[in-house]
């Protein structure tokens, strides 16, 4: 069932990375899969597929909306991982990164989604539901 696994983890991720592209709270999609990506092209030239892990990053926001959102998200637990059957997310301060060489990565609050075998739709309105916090 493995392969059958990765491509919903695939898809799932890749359904709800474009849901958060037109997102106004965000300020930018870390995902492979997506044509606005800066090594979409270097990409879709290697590999034929993706993962459900995908990053993103928001706009200026107060860390305590941000917590709030991540709080608000009901079908995500916090933790690492690489992929597994349980949607999870983290948060990233970057300023607090060691080092960074690209500039679009200076700057806000980066979440990163590891994308698991729950309905995507149930997922997209968790999310949407969170994203309500920030404003």
């Amino acid at each position: 069932t493995l392969s059958a696994r990765l491509e919903y983890h695939r898809s799932s991720a890749l359904k709800i990375a474009r849901l958060l592209e037109n997102n106004d709270n965000v300020l930018k999609v870390l995902h492979p899969a997506l044509p606005k990506n800066d090594n979409y092209e270097l990409w879709n030239k290697y590999f034929t597929g993706s993962t459900g892990l995908f990053s993103f990053i928001l706009k200026e926001q107060s860390k305590n909306k941000i917590y709030k959102m991540i709080d608000k998200l009901k079908l995500f637990k916090l933790g690492f991982s690489w992929g597994g059957p349980v949607s999870l997310v983290m948060l990233y301060d970057l300023k607090q990164m060691r080092s960074l060489s690209n500039t679009h990565l200076q700057q806000g609050l980066l979440v990163r989604f590891c994308i698991g075998l729950e309905h995507p739709e149930d997922l997209i309105q968790d999310i949407q539901n969170a994203l309500k916090q920030l404003e």
